[in-house]
């Protein structure tokens, strides 16, 4: 597999696995914003999806790229940079 390709791969599964957070815990993260403490609300969920990240994607990605902060940011954060 191309390099390329394993990045893209990457983002898309931590797009994935932020679409899935933020489906199974939204009434968490609406709370979560409107407070102020989204990462504290979501901790143990967030770092659950995380360890099924690395489990999935090479160790060099995962440690080198910000793809799953992002997509927690873009998507369970909606845009604000809280992760």
């Amino acid at each position: 597999m191309t390099t390329e390709l394993l990045h893209q791969g990457a983002r898309l599964y931590a797009r994935w696995l932020a679409l899935q957070l933020a489906l199974n815990h939204y009434e968490q993260i609406e709370i979560g914003l409107k407070e102020g403490n989204l990462p504290a609300r979501l901790g143990v969920h967030v770092m659950e999806t995380h360890n099924m990240y690395r489990s999935s994607i090479p160790e060099n990605l995962v440690e080198e790229t910000t793809y799953f902060k992002d997509a927690l940011n873009e998507i369970v954060a909606r845009g604000e940079k809280v992760f």
